[in-house]
């Protein structure tokens, strides 16, 4: 419930509570959010707070008015992700501005007792970056690289770069296969600060490798993805070709 004795706003106390439910499933995509009277009759607050609390959403994006039926809980946007085209091409194919901050620096580290990572007891150039959208975090990854298919990728600025058009302007390579690996996971303390989630709740993590010519595992990434803001989706064919066949994941929140 709501603290009218804390520093926090209580319309923004309410807007905590409302994206708590989102993220939790609560309320899922495309449900419609209880009416301003109703929320002010729970809480014990006048309309033009649970208003302001109602329009902190709107502006993150998260729920939509619609004239005559309600408020709603937008549907996730589907973002291609796990495309060979890399992540910062799949979000803008639909138009969505990002912006991509290094956590940890691309530095060579040798990788041991991890045997699900190709580079298990070998050296590997390593990253960590975070994907956000208007500010949100959306999605973090940890990369490996083949230190001798990428040499002197330590000494390039990648912040806000795809990775992606940096392998290819800088080393001409193109990954022609991979295979990816999803599981539902906890989070550690560090991760689920960084996507702003409870490292008490499960989300969707997805393995990945990607092979280059003559250099198979030349890629190896783990990447979090906050489902509660978008809609990750695989774009799969059949073995005869054809059209493409889209795989999306669930757009329930599996998040906090």
């Amino acid at each position: 419930m709501l603290n009218p004795g804390s520093p926090i706003p209580l319309y923004h106390q309410l807007a905590d509570i409302l994206l708590a439910r989102i993220r939790s499933g609560q309320y899922p995509p495309g449900q419609i959010i209880p009416s301003e009277t109703k929320l002010a009759k729970l809480f014990g607050i006048g309309r033009p707070t649970v208003r302001q609390a109602m329009d902190t959403l709107v502006k993150k994006g998260l729920i939509q008015r619609k004239r005559g039926s309600g408020t709603f809980v937008k549907l996730s946007p589907q973002v291609d992700l796990f495309s060979l085209a890399g992540t910062s091409q799949a979000f803008l194919t639909k138009g969505v501005p990002i912006e991509t901050k290094i956590i940890t620096p691309v530095a060579q580290k040798k990788i041991a007792r991890n045997p699900e990572n190709p580079f298990n007891n070998q050296t590997a150039f390593f990253l960590s970056r975070l994907t956000l959208t208007q500010g949100n975090p959306v999605l973090l990854e940890d990369i490996y690289l083949d230190p001798e298919l990428f040499m002197g990728i330590d000494r390039l600025d990648l912040d806000n770069k795809s990775l992606a058009q940096v392998v290819s302007d800088h080393y001409f390579l193109t990954p022609e296969t991979g295979t990816q690996q999803f599981k539902v996971e906890s989070l550690n303390a560090e991760r689920a600060k960084w996507l702003a989630v409870s490292p008490s709740n499960p989300i969707l993590t997805v393995r990945r490798t990607l092979n280059f010519p003559q250099a198979p595992n030349g890629i190896f990434s783990i990447l979090f993805c906050r489902t509660d803001v978008f809609a990750f989706s695989q774009t799969i064919r059949s073995e005869g070709g054809g059209e493409p066949v889209p795989f999306l994941h669930p757009t329930r929140s599996m998040n906090p």
